[in-house]
């Protein structure tokens, strides 16, 4: 098969010092990316926050919504990340063009069931016994943001690829752009400005929707160059014919679904949590969700500080899997250290920020003192779970790029789901503690810090024999 040549030759290092440098060299712009994603979040939540708390509630109930139907799709493609860096780091050209086409087929099958679960939003708002209040515009919020499921699976199957071969730069430009346009299209359509309609909570979805489409264009078009030769082998019907054969698709799939599995626990938790907060609110007879509001704006802020170490578990997925591809244990354990190092020492400045400074954090968010209130409860906790949030993801790279997917979705299942979600219903109901959101927040620790603890004992163990390179064929 006559593919597109893989970019060569490979940083490599042969120190722990070489290696911080190499993977911080990689890891930053896929940071810089992963914070322009949850910037995009963030920018809706400071409009709306500063339009209307009530607003940033229902925002996050839509938001809670659309991730939960999502978080798997992103997750069953992430199944391409190690086929393509062991690929790169094996040299086999074929299966680089391989790996894209069915990531590109996958993507677009996957987005039909998660449309058709968000269609009938309100009723699962109204099953969930959400505020009332919230569900018509929070509904409405989930739909609009239907448009918007395709193009950003598609985007993050691209920023694999170039990932992969260490192509950082259009994937920054993007960002760039799409972040601009977002800013752009929240202050038009939230607050109706220059004659556009005021649209409030919907203005925020449309300019999500148009923000990611905006963000696959330009990313194919920055990076034309790298993916011309894709497309021209992909015109040669042996090609296609290997690459959408019903047996590696079915084999892709099985690969991909233990770690949409892991998304979908760990997002699960925390979409679980924001629900039960909206049960508070209603319970409280509080219309304007303002716990939930202030649920929000932690989350948003923590979401952000997260987008760090989860750079560096998605640099050193890429670079274990070099490991891989080369033959080369040692490097990979190299890489292991040096992420582990730096998650560490980023969650460790986060934590202080959060736990010194909820307040002026929060303010950053919004100018509602009551949210505002509510935030500044929950910031401190999530000052603390910091370093095991940044412990786990990195860990799940590192598993991931030995092609080991299945480790940290029981391990998501037992922290979340048997320990930290249970323990935090305790802290949080009457028929507990009564802590309020304060005890969902502490049983997300216990459940990080659980995660964490186990990822990091199935690292050692995993990375003292590399697994065989992936293969779906």
């Amino acid at each position: 098969m006559d593919a597109p040549p893989v970019s060569a030759p490979l940083p490599r290092s042969r120190t722990l010092r070489e290696e911080i440098a190499q993977l911080a060299k990689l890891a930053g712009p896929i940071a810089f990316v992963q914070l322009g994603m949850t910037a995009m979040g963030f920018v809706d939540v400071a409009f709306l926050g500063h339009y209307d708390a009530a607003a940033l509630s229902t925002m996050g109930l839509g938001n809670t919504l659309c991730w939960a139907a999502i978080v798997y799709c992103l997750g069953a493609l992430a199944a391409i990340d190690p086929l393509l860096a062991q690929a790169v780091g094996a040299g086999d050209r074929p299966a680089v063009t391989l790996s894209l086409a069915r990531g590109l087929l996958l993507g677009a099958v996957l987005t039909v069931p998660a449309v058709l679960l968000l269609l009938p939003s309100e009723r699962w708002l109204a099953w969930l016994e959400q505020p009332p209040e919230l569900i018509a515009d929070a509904a409405l919020y989930a739909r609009i943001n239907t448009v918007g499921i395709l193009p950003l699976l598609w985007f993050g199957l691209l920023r694999s690829l170039h990932s992969a071969h260490s192509h950082v730069r259009p994937q920054v430009l993007a960002i760039v752009l799409g972040n601009a346009a977002n800013v752009l299209l929240d202050w038009l359509l939230i607050k109706g400005n220059l004659g556009f309609p005021e649209l409030g909570v919907a203005g925020a979805a449309w300019a999500t929707v148009m923000s990611r489409w905006l963000l696959l264009v330009s990313l194919v078009w920055f990076s034309r160059d790298e993916l011309r030769p894709y497309w021209r082998a992909l015109r040669d019907p042996s090609v296609r014919t290997a690459a959408f054969a019903l047996r590696p698709l079915w084999n892709l799939l099985r690969l991909g679904a233990p770690i949409g599995g892991q998304f979908a626990m760990e997002m699960g938790v925390f979409a679980a949590t924001a629900l039960l907060i909206g049960r508070l609110d209603r319970d409280a007879g509080d219309a304007e969700g303002l716990r939930l509001c202030g649920h929000q704006i932690a989350l948003q802020l923590a979401s952000l500080s997260f987008m760090i170490p989860l750079g560096i578990g998605l640099a050193s997925s890429v670079r274990v899997g070099w490991a891989v591809g080369l033959g080369e244990p040692d490097a990979a354990r190299r890489t292991a250290k040096a992420a582990l190092t730096g998650s560490t020492a980023v969650m460790t400045a986060f934590m202080l920020l959060y736990l010194l400074f909820p307040g002026a954090v929060a303010s950053l968010v919004t100018n509602d003192a009551r949210a505002i209130e509510w935030a500044v409860v929950l910031l401190p906790i999530a000052g603390v779970f910091q370093i095991g949030d940044g412990v786990q993801v990195t860990s799940i790279g590192l598993l991931r790029g030995t092609g080991d997917v299945h480790a940290p979705f029981w391990i998501n299942v037992v922290g979340f789901w048997v320990l930290g979600l249970p323990l935090g219903c305790w802290l949080a109901f009457p028929w507990g503690k009564d802590l309020g959101p304060a005890g969902l927040w502490w049983g997300l620790v216990a459940g990080l810090f659980a995660v964490a603890a186990a990822l990091l004992t199935v690292v050692r163990w995993r990375f003292k024999e590399l697994r065989p390179r992936l293969s779906v064929e």
